[in-house]
């Protein structure tokens, strides 16, 4: 099948059935890469038995493909190529959210550290372990204490 036949196919009905008269792969990429640039994707590749094989296409209705679509048939009417030259890129998406600040104060026993658990309702506040003189030996617990009064 030739590009303008291909083309032809792919009139904006919601399915296409095409029969390429021959089904090498170059020949199946040059008529997925048609069929992309006017808003369709392929459904399903059908065995033929004595045929070949059988295309079936569906117009795909997301906004990005009727885009791609509408381009594409604006630069045929211009005279212009069937594909782009590059694949224009997607609109951007939405700005990532500003990072939540997480209150701490710097120097011993009363710093906090708020922590946020996918299940928790609310923010959780977690003590801070003390650092520096305050937090002498003494008062650490012993984790061997227990076994020395036995």
């Amino acid at each position: 099948m030739k590009d303008d036949e291909i083309r032809a196919s792919f009139d904006g009905r919601a399915r296409v059935k095409l029969l390429p008269d021959r089904a090498t792969a170059s020949n199946r990429h040059r008529i997925e890469e048609i069929a992309h640039a006017l808003g369709y994707q392929l459904l399903a590749t059908e065995s033929l038995v004595e045929f070949g094989i059988r295309l079936v296409y569906e117009r795909d209705d997301a906004p990005t493909a009727r885009r791609r679509a509408e381009l594409t048939i604006a630069r045929l009417r211009a005279g212009g190529p069937l594909l782009p030259a590059v694949e224009p890129p997607p609109p951007p998406g939405p700005p990532p959210p500003a990072p939540a600040a997480q209150p701490s104060s710097v120097g011993g026993a009363t710093a906090t550290t708020t922590a946020r658990h996918g299940s928790c309702p609310g923010p959780a506040t977690v003590p801070t372990p003390a650092t520096g003189p305050a937090a002498s030996a003494a008062h650490r617990p012993n984790p061997l204490a227990a076994f020395a009064r036995a």
